[in-house]
């Protein structure tokens, strides 16, 4: 079982949906399979059995055919009423003497017509129980019958025809010489004979003994004819158990059993019985007006002598049904599987660095619910990388601090104020100025603690810096600050604006000839400042700006710094703090100047408050 799980634990999405729909129809279409071929054998048991009952019930409608006109014969001659006068003549000597006797005063000119016209009967004979010479007329000339009436009283058939009473009875007899034969002299051809003792009309007297005898081939052929298997038998019997007719094998033991009308009881409305002797199905059909019993003993069906019939269908259904269930499956399996494949090549894109992959959800079922959730990991795992990549800046924001912290500020801060005064105490005015603001700048720039300020110590800065920088160029720069009052005290990312301030002295004032002008202005508009630097200075190419968006691994521009911080930093410091709700513009054209544009939502001090 161990080894089976192992098995199925290596197979891919699709294998295994293929082998758990094998699993669990092929069990289901085995079942159906079964019940299919319990009902095609019941099926086919049932039609073999109608066919018996009809081919039992067409046998007997036959051989009744042939009978009824023989005996249909024999009462014409029972109730005719010259051949009555000769059997109830007083004076049969004198009759005796009439050698044609029985075609001058009866009519069997008639009688051997109808014979001729019928073709089935090929004997008659009428003994006179009067003393009167018998009628004897084999037409086959094979055969003669018992010439004497006293031999004839002797036979059992005569004793029973007598005991019965006008009723019809029939035996075969089968060939015979020297007198062997109850009915016959000499036969050389099977008969099958009917037999009548004629009475008066009251029934007490007898009047004649009246034989009629027919070739056997007519009923042998029938129950050949009908006989559509090796295994099957038919067998002829009359009312009195006299056997007609047997064709095919037929145990002595399973005959007797017949005879002896064993199982068969009167059935109501049905004209065929059935009966099951041993491994046989007996069928049997009695014709009420001739007593004639017609018996078909058939081998009973067993599934072996159906298989081809009654397996085939089911197995072939079966093995049709799993064959073309394949492809089919497979179409299912694809839809399943395929969404699972494209997760899973995302996943293998997610592993190897593509942070980018995200998979469309299409469904909503288990698979849409895995892509789904794969995304938002995806989102998560990106958040989270942004976010250690933040803390890696600010690593080295950190190390900033810490280069900071290596110059004692007290140390420059004295050394500057006491320049200041002996500036002052020499009279140059100017040159304490510059040293008050460069004292002053340092003291914005090197303040160690939070990295927010307001907008007014930020403005402070831009106006020091400013300052130290006009002491450079002198009258070749002008810079105006022009900041809202609404806006002073709002919180701001330290050193947001002034690396663009930086940038247009370095890269758009230092390097060229003539006057430039540098304005920094802020207001705000629906709760969000509005920052602009703008300058007239060289400007930049479509080329130049574009690259400054590049990423830092680009080495052109990876160890250019504005001022303190690249405008990189600048950058990922706004969307650490603002995430997406910011916004940072450069627009610039070759001598026409650059503009920055930085814009950035208020209340940052309520916003850190909360987080607090």
């Amino acid at each position: 079982m161990r080894q089976i799980r192992n098995w199925i634990a290596k197979l891919s999405i699709r294998q295994k949906l293929v082998f758990y729909s094998y699993a669990i129809i092929t069990p289901i279409l085995l079942l159906i399979s079964i019940l299919l071929l319990i009902h095609n054998y019941r099926a086919a048991v049932k039609n073999e059995e109608n066919r018996c009952v009809q081919n039992v019930q067409n046998i007997s409608d036959s051989i009744g055919v042939v009978q009824k006109n023989i005996m249909e014969m024999g009462t014409y001659i029972s109730i005719n009423e010259e051949i009555k006068q000769i059997l109830t003549a007083e004076e049969p000597g004198e009759l005796n003497r009439d050698a044609r006797l029985w075609q001058n005063r009866a009519p069997m000119q008639i009688i051997q017509d109808m014979v001729a016209i019928d073709g089935q009967i090929k004997s008659v004979a009428l003994y006179p129980e009067n003393g009167i010479n018998p009628y004897l007329n084999c037409i086959d000339r094979s055969s003669s019958y018992l010439g004497d009436i006293g031999q004839v009283r002797k036979q059992e058939i005569y004793a029973l025809a007598v005991q019965e009473k006008g009723k019809f009875l029939w035996q075969r007899a089968g060939r015979s010489q020297n007198g062997q034969n109850d009915t016959y002299q000499v036969n050389q051809n099977d008969k099958l004979v009917m037999y009548r003792e004629i009475y008066d009309m009251a029934r007490k007297n007898k009047l004649g003994y009246l034989v009629i005898g027919s070739l056997a081939d007519i009923f042998d052929e029938i129950c050949k004819n009908s006989l559509s298997d090796r295994q099957e038998s038919v067998v002829v019997m009359s009312e009195y158990g006299a056997e007609l007719v047997r064709c095919g094998k037929i145990e002595d033991e399973l005959l007797s059993d017949i005879i002896e009308k064993k199982g068969f009881e009167p059935m109501s409305g049905e004209k065929v019985q059935k009966n099951i002797c041993g491994v046989y199905n007996i069928y049997r059909c009695q014709d009420e007006e001739t007593g004639t019993a017609v018996y078909e003993i058939v081998r009973r069906v067993g599934f072996k002598d159906m298989s081809d019939t009654v397996i085939f269908a089911p197995l072939a259904m079966l093995i049709g049904f799993l064959f073309g269930l394949y492809p089919v499956l497979l179409v299912v399996s694809n839809i399943v599987s395929k969404p699972l494949h494209t997760l899973r090549v995302a996943m293998e894109n997610f592993m190897r660095g593509d942070f980018s992959q995200k998979v469309e959800v299409m469904t909503q079922d288990e698979v849409g619910e895995a892509s789904a959730c794969f995304n938002r990991m995806v989102d998560d795992i990106r958040e989270l990388i942004d976010k250690n990549y933040v803390l890696a800046i600010k690593e080295r924001e950190s190390e900033l601090d810490t280069l900071q912290a290596q110059i004692n500020p007290h140390f420059l801060y004295n050394t500057l104020d006491s320049l200041y005064w002996k500036a002052t105490e020499s009279g140059n005015d100017d040159i304490a100025e510059d040293i008050l603001s460069l004292s002053q700048l340092f003291r914005l720039v090197l303040n160690r603690g939070d990295g927010i300020v307001t907008v007014r110590t930020e403005a402070e800065l831009l106006e020091r810096y400013l300052h130290i920088q006009k002491m450079r160029f002198g009258k070749r720069l002008t810079y105006e600050i022009s900041l809202e009052q609404e806006i002073l005290e709002e919180e701001i990312p330290k050193l947001i604006l002034q690396p663009f301030v930086e940038n247009a002295i370095v890269h758009g004032f230092e390097s060229a000839d003539g006057s430039y002008t540098l304005t920094v202005s802020g207001r705000k508009e629906e709760k969000k400042m509005f920052f602009q630097i703008k300058d007239t200075g060289v400007g930049m190419s479509e080329e130049q700006l574009a690259a400054v968006w590049e990423a830092a691994d680009n080495r052109k521009y990876a160890s250019q710094r504005i001022g303190r911080y690249a405008i990189k930093n600048v950058r990922e410091r706004l969307e650490l703090i603002y995430h997406e709700n910011y916004e940072l513009r450069i627009e610039s054209r070759v001598g026409c100047g650059t503009t920055v544009v930085v814009v950035v939502p208020c209340g940052l001090k309520e916003s850190r408050r909360n987080e607090h």
